[in-house]
């Protein structure tokens, strides 16, 4: 049985080079988006600017922490400012996001545990005789301590 069906992706061949063109024509149009943007910014601020997008009528600035986000925001009618002066009067809008490293999602957390001094000494610190709120949540911590270290041990 002769099942012929068209092929579902041409061939790289088949596109004369054209898709390239375009896509290395929006990676140039971004590059002088990023460069125009970061010399609306301080320098120390600039360099935490690591792409843009135009999308529609608003300007997507991507950094690499909430912390620089937070600071590029304050100069967002600054960067639109320079944008309108260079020719872009379509732009309307500018959006800070923030672009998480791949290392950042994926760290794995290690579990630090006291000493066997600092949970005696939470022990030290409870007073058996009251039912205070505080000196049940401080046995019930350091029984659960006292376990996770013989564990640990053995």
């Amino acid at each position: 049985m002769n099942h012929s069906k068209k092929p579902l992706f041409k061939p790289a061949m088949d596109f004369n080079g054209r898709p390239l063109a375009v896509c290395l024509e929006k990676i140039a149009e971004q590059k002088q988006l990023l460069n125009r943007v970061q010399n609306s910014l301080p320098a120390d601020i600039a360099e935490h600017a690591v792409h843009c997008v135009l999308s529609n009528t608003r300007l997507l600035v991507y950094t690499d922490s909430a912390v620089w986000a937070s600071q590029i925001r304050f100069f967002n009618q600054l960067i639109l400012n320079d944008m309108r002066a260079g020719g872009h009067q379509n732009i309307l809008s500018v959006q800070v996001k923030i672009i998480l490293s791949a290392t950042h999602g994926s760290r794995k957390r290690i579990v630090r545990l006291p000493s066997a001094e600092t949970v005696a000494g939470i022990f030290g610190q409870i007073d058996d005789e009251s039912g205070d709120a505080l000196d049940l949540a401080l046995a019930k911590l350091g029984r659960t301590l006292r376990k996770r270290l013989a564990l640990k041990a053995g």
